[in-house]
């Protein structure tokens, strides 16, 4: 998936983009950086790095931390949470030791430049200092995003399995969908998929639904509330009608209710066409076009596994009703997926949560 984010960076604007494990680094002037957040669709946290510091001990975490100018950065008035992440590499420091060296080092910087002392409180924190430590370095760097950006803006509670809105966008970019075909989810249970795909088609910004201070690059110093707001009408401007229409479906109506509400929401409900349906009694809606499922497994399953019967009733009923379509199933990892009957052009992982699948995808001829 970061080789999808590197791509999607710089296709924003992103400069000196690379991919690493699990993170993407990349070089941004400020316009592009705003962009890069309200754009993205596949990101789920953009931070700005402020310092590499060698990390052998808390006391040089300290030493070398406190000469970041945090009071250039944020006002002492706003609460600040820390958050440190360690690769597994064998560290003696504890994480919450490299947690609180980095806070102490907060206060340090404000007492030194300003002669005040910093909120103290985590509480209701806008700002989020983030500290990657590994291999005795310690990255640290402000959380710029606030909130994941997985959240939209829109989602409905009620659903016990959703899936998460950046993975339902990296499904798509994997199966190259870009929105000038038709669309269908036949078990798009809360809706998060076809929206995506909805968002896709009118070109619409990702987190445009986000509202003031939904961003933790707000609560910075420089940010430039002229040059968002700018970027924002930009994005609202660039909306286009869909010119394909986006299908979707569930065999359970309390699904398809909560499906309703997030489209509507999500205010795309002239774009989704939806309905209570049975995937086994559907045809193909359109003449070409991409579905994609994310077939029921654990909760929608009742804890049940995808069983090989089901797999094959799957790949008949694609064989016989979707000629000319693009078919992406995904799947836990460990189901029998040959039992689906067809050859996959591409077959990728992806992890759920902490649970790994696969989406495999086929070309029905």
């Amino acid at each position: 998936m970061t080789g999808l984010l590197a791509n999607e960076i710089a296709s924003i604007g992103g400069t000196d983009v690379r991919a690493a494990y699990r993170v993407v680094y990349f070089c941004a002037s400020k316009e592009v950086a705003y962009k890069v957040h309200l754009h993205s669709r596949l990101a789920n946290r953009i931070c700005r790095v402020l310092k590499e510091i060698p990390a052998q001990s808390p006391t040089i975490i300290f030493d070398k931390a406190k000469k970041i100018r945090f009071h250039e950065l944020f006002s002492e008035r706003q609460a600040i949470s820390i958050h440190v992440v360690a690769a597994n590499d064998g560290s003696k420091i504890p994480n919450h030791l490299i947690g609180s060296k980095l806070r102490e080092a907060i206060n340090d910087c404000f007492q030194h430049h300003l002669e005040i002392t910093p909120n103290q409180s985590a509480r209701d924190a806008a700002i989020g200092i983030t500290g990657y430590f590994h291999n005795k370095r310690l990255l640290v760097s402000v959380d710029t995003s606030f909130e994941g950006l997985h959240k939209r803006g829109f989602r409905v509670a009620g659903h016990p399995a959703p899936l998460s809105e950046t993975l339902a966008a990296a499904l798509l970019a994997v199966c190259e969908y870009d929105g000038t075909m038709s669309f269908f989810d036949p078990m798009c249970g809360s809706g998060t998929i076809a929206v995506e795909a909805a968002q896709i088609a009118t070109h619409r910004a990702s987190q445009i639904h986000r509202k003031k201070g939904g961003f933790g690059f707000e609560y910075l110093h420089d940010f430039d509330s002229r040059l968002w707001q700018n970027i924002q009408d930009q994005a609202r401007a660039a909306e286009v009608p869909a010119k394909v229409k986006i299908f979707a479906s569930d065999i359970e109506p309390q699904f398809v209710e909560i499906a309703q509400k997030t489209i509507t929401k999500a205010q795309l409900e002239t774009v989704v066409q939806l309905e209570t349906k049975d995937f086994f009694n559907t045809e193909k809606p359109a003449e070409r076009g991409l579905l994609l499922a994310n077939i029921p497994y654990g909760l929608r399953m009742t804890g049940k596994d995808v069983s090989a019967e089901f797999l094959r009733t799957i790949g008949d009923h694609l064989k016989n009703h979707f000629k000319g379509w693009r078919c992406g199933i995904l799947a836990p990892a460990s189901s029998p997926l040959k039992e689906i009957g067809l050859k996959p052009q591409k077959k990728v992982p992806f992890m759920n949560g902490d649970f790994p699948v696969k989406l495999i995808i086929f070309d029905i001829y």
